[in-house]
């Protein structure tokens, strides 16, 4: 896998991680719905998209499985890590970024299900003077996707 392994000059390691609640009854289907393509293909405000080097843009997402998330300043690319029943990771190239490759640099998205409660990591090599605005856009990103989902 093409990552990145060192940490840039003038970056620092940052973990972002939040935790969502979800009812016993729908902590299933929420997974479900994490799990599949068409939840990022089809869920994409314009003019951001996410697309998946697959023969369909639909169903499970597969390891190894290459893809997209693109538009005004993000480009991430990567490939579906493990998947399990209780985990999922998407592993970002080098050369991704959001915002300018100067700024933020993705790494690794987790995903961890543990009874009724969804983990998410998000780890990056960032700029030390952006990390607090980097937070800020996190939890209102993540607020919204855990709305969305």
């Amino acid at each position: 896998m093409n990552q990145a392994h060192s940490i840039p000059k003038n970056f620092i390691l940052d973990e972002f991680e939040t935790n969502f609640s979800y009812s016993k009854e729908n902590i299933n289907s929420v997974w479900n719905r994490l799990n599949q393509r068409e939840t990022f293909t089809k869920g994409q405000l314009f003019p951001y998209k996410v697309e998946f080097d697959a023969t369909s843009q639909e169903g499970k997402m597969c390891p190894g499985e290459l893809n997209i998330h693109h538009g005004p300043f993000l480009s991430v690319h990567g490939a579906i890590g493990e998947v399990t029943d209780k985990y999922r990771s998407l592993n970002y190239f080098y050369g991704s970024y959001v915002f300018s490759f100067r700024l933020v640099r993705p790494i690794r998205l987790e995903f961890f299900r543990d009874n009724n409660i969804l983990k998410l990591k998000f780890k990056v090599h960032v700029r030390p003077w952006f990390k607090p605005v980097w937070h800020l856009i996190n939890f209102v990103l993540w607020t919204f996707f855990r709305i969305t989902l």
